[in-house]
């Protein structure tokens, strides 16, 4: 990657300061993990939360602070599990949230003592709670954009959680290609959906890992509402493979017909990150589900990385679709201010 990133490499134009003023509920400015903007609101979601925070936007700034918990929203089957929110989504008058459907491993720096138990070390957790997709009725309240579980006929729902997860964790299980990875902690090669895009009923979501010989995953399928809310998965998901040069899918976002696909590493390293754009994306629906194409969707441009902070991880559409903003997981210290409960994130003009 590094000679063709070189030659698009940036710097942001302009920053955008995430104001959550007294909200001390808020733990940490440091996981944010998914963004959207419907209007002049702003949705954000964390990896180590079950909630969405909405921010209205004000020139250079996001305050007025909103959170939303999604068990109040949804029939979560575990609510004081951690979502790992890793997605978010507006159309059509609907917020799209999924979770990363990943499984997790505990971190060795965390065991008690000098000496790390292996048989622990070896033991997954369960991804149920994490096997998340899920829409949510938007309604105009006091000038902004919220949330809701019923706006009459449109109801909040979600697919069904069960004891191996969703429909999508189900298929998931069972291909051929991926199966062997839903074994798998999440960077570690395991399965990590990261990034939602709809366009109708047809949905795509990123993932993450695996990258399949140097090569990312997107997963599309067709999906329905029942009259209660609950989704139903009405096709069998499709896998597409994308050359984004041996990175995976962070966040996607869909600009008109394009399909905007931010990409990075697959582990937790710095980096690489870049932003690439699938033209026609939205006319290009999958055409076989066992004999593919290779799409190589253009890159636009190299976003820069810190050592061991600024990790791009989320998007939300600027400017009516000609900037971007660039979310951090990990933000440097320079971006966070504790005392103002504020976290910068970075604009990027968009190529025409």
């Amino acid at each position: 990657m590094a000679t063709r990133a070189k030659e698009k490499r940036v710097k942001p134009v302009g920053r955008v300061t995430l104001r959550f003023g007294g909200d001390k509920k808020r733990k940490a400015l440091s996981n944010f993990s998914a963004g959207t903007r419907v209007g002049e609101s702003v949705f954000l979601a964390a990896d180590e939360h079950a909630d969405i925070d909405r921010l209205t936007i004000a020139g250079q700034e996001c305050g007025e602070p909103a959170r939303f918990e999604l068990a109040d929203l949804l029939p979560l089957a575990d609510p004081e599990e951690e979502a790992d929110l890793e997605g978010l989504a507006a159309d059509e008058g609907w917020l799209w949230v999924l979770g990363s459907h990943a499984r997790t491993r505990a971190k060795p720096e965390k065991a008690e003592g000098e000496c790390i138990d292996l048989a622990a070390l070896a033991d997954l957790n369960d991804t149920r709670a994490r096997c998340l997709l899920a829409r949510l009725p938007l309604v105009r309240e006091d000038g902004c954009w919220t949330p809701v579980k019923q706006d009459g006929d449109r109801r909040a729902g979600m697919l069904r959680q069960g004891k191996k997860g969703n429909a999508v964790a189900k298929a998931l299980a069972n291909d051929p290609l991926v199966g062997p990875f839903t074994e798998l902690p999440a960077k570690e090669g395991g399965v990590d959906v990261e990034g939602i895009a709809v366009c109708g009923d047809r949905v795509a979501l990123g993932m993450r890992g695996p990258v399949i010989a140097g090569h990312a995953l997107l997963i599309e399928f067709a999906i329905k509402a029942k009259k209660s809310g609950e989704l139903k998965v009405t096709q069998d998901p499709v896998f597409r493979l994308m050359a984004l040069q041996g990175l995976g899918v962070r966040d996607l976002k869909r600009v008109g017909d394009d399909l905007l696909i931010l990409a990075g590493p697959t582990t937790g390293l710095d980096g690489p990150c870049a932003l690439y754009r699938w033209r026609g994306w939205a006319n290009d629906p999958p055409r076989d589900a066992k004999q593919v194409r290779l799409h190589r969707p253009e890159m636009l441009f190299e976003i820069p990385v810190g050592r061991g902070c600024d990790h791009p991880e989320g998007l939300a559409l600027w400017n009516g679709g000609s900037q971007i903003l660039v979310i951090y997981d990990s933000p440097a210290p320079d971006r966070i201010d504790v005392d103002a409960r504020t976290v910068a994130a970075d604009l990027f003009n968009l190529p025409s």
